[in-house]
């Protein structure tokens, strides 16, 4: 996939995810640093509702990458990068953002929240990585 495509891929997932925000949990998304706030709360509400009933591995897959997108559009409007796709693995290729030397996996870590530790904060984690890019 071409950068361009990829590029274009993840803003759509990003506009899929402001839907998405707005339809099933009433939340309007607004591409700002605030917002993320937002998206902490929703992944926190996924969370217990994957405590209540599992959810499909598709399912979790597929909102991980469109809150992951949401993320990585406002730390790149915020902060700069550029979306990348990690081949090394072919049975699991990852996309992150790259700014500089560093690479930021803002759908990964969306999963943990929702699969393993409802405590961390992807509002602080960009906010985390927005200073490690300027280092």
């Amino acid at each position: 996939m071409q950068q361009q495509q990829l590029s274009e891929l993840m803003q759509a997932a990003a506009t899929d995810a402001v839907r998405y925000a707005n339809e099933e949990h009433h939340i309007t998304l607004d591409h700002s640093l605030d917002s993320l706030a937002l998206v902490d709360s929703i992944l926190s509400e996924l969370h217990q509702r994957e405590l209540a009933q599992q959810h499909s591995a598709e399912m979790i897959f597929t909102l991980c990458n469109m809150l992951g997108a949401y993320i990585g559009e406002v730390f790149i409007a915020a902060s700069g990068g550029q979306w990348q796709q990690n081949k090394v693995d072919s049975t699991a290729p990852f996309i992150y953002v790259q700014y500089h030397d560093k690479e930021f996996p803002f759908g990964s870590v969306c999963y943990y929240k929702i699969m393993q530790d409802n405590a961390i904060s992807l509002k602080n984690y960009v906010k985390q990585a927005m200073a490690n890019a300027m280092q």
